[in-house]
């Protein structure tokens, strides 16, 4: 599904990238890998998507369309993505392992725009962007 790939991508770049934040200075690029670890909200197009950032190159995402049954009901359809992420400058590339009620490519790249600590601004290679921010 093009929308879920999108989503995810944007999702993802927005996460790994975040500027402007309302916590202060922007993250240093020679910092991005440390300071994407970690779990991160953000909405790209009709879904919304939750990802996790692992210590050790792994991530899990949660994607789940948004609507009224979905949001006042809690009974909108999720799906899980698994997979690996590597970030070289400003770029984050997503390979996908597995995914679960989600049609995705293997890959997905997508570009960090802005990044603080608790926030990220990426756009994906679509051109649709999106933020993400950091889940305490």
């Amino acid at each position: 599904m093009r929308t879920s790939t999108l989503c995810l991508a944007g999702m993802l770049l927005a996460w790994a990238l975040a500027g402007c934040s309302r916590d202060g200075a922007p993250v240093a690029e020679a910092d991005y890998p440390s300071s994407i670890v970690g779990d991160w909200q953000g909405t790209v197009g009709d879904e919304r998507e939750t990802i996790s950032f692992h210590a050790d190159g792994g991530f899990t995402s949660q994607v789940r369309r948004r609507g009224f049954i979905s949001d006042t009901l809690g009974q909108g359809v999720t799906g899980s993505i698994r997979g690996n992420w590597a970030i070289s400058g400003r770029k984050v590339t997503f390979t996908i392992n597995s995914s679960e009620d989600v049609r995705l490519l293997n890959s997905i790249t997508s570009t960090i725009e802005a990044f603080t600590p608790n926030e990220i601004v990426v756009k994906s290679s679509a051109g649709d962007t999106a933020t993400f921010v950091r889940l305490l």
